[in-house]
């Protein structure tokens, strides 16, 4: 519909993408992909619940950024932080399945990207705010659809 790249991190439904991915999509999973100068960095999954594909714990999230340092390095940083969960206590829920990483927090701490973009959290569940700021980054719940101009 439109002539940019659609990049994508899974979601904890999204077990069939591992053998079919969505055409004309692209996975920026455990990776930074940057797009006409901005930086985008790529964390899918959720808390683990039930053990399916794409559920982490704390510490597998940590172990994945960590993973991640050299090319954040090596991109002098990002500008972008995309992810499937929230960030812990900054628009996510109190039940384990919808709880936030508190490594994202972390990484926006050390890196003050300006943007988070995330999903997850249905705007129908309650009293949820689609924009929060946290320190230098605007975070935004981008559930079904969110359009912003960079």
């Amino acid at each position: 519909m439109i002539n940019v790249p659609l990049f994508y991190v899974h979601g904890n439904h999204d077990t069939i993408y591992t053998h079919h991915p969505p055409e004309g999509c692209d996975s920026i999973e455990d990776r930074i992909v940057t797009f006409k100068g901005y930086r985008f960095l790529g964390l899918g999954g959720t808390m683990k619940y039930s053990g399916r594909p794409h559920q982490y714990t704390e510490r597998e999230m940590e172990k994945r950024i960590r993973k991640l340092k050299r090319q954040i390095r090596k991109h002098n940083g990002f500008d972008i932080l995309v992810t499937h969960a929230p960030a812990f206590g900054i628009g996510d829920g109190k039940d384990l399945c919808h709880t936030g990483f508190k490594s994202f927090l972390t990484l926006m701490d050390e890196y003050s990207p300006k943007y988070m973009f995330h999903g997850h959290m249905h705007l129908n569940y309650g009293r949820i705010e689609r924009i929060q700021q946290y320190k230098n980054t605007t975070i935004i719940n981008c559930y079904d659809h969110y359009i912003i101009d960079i």
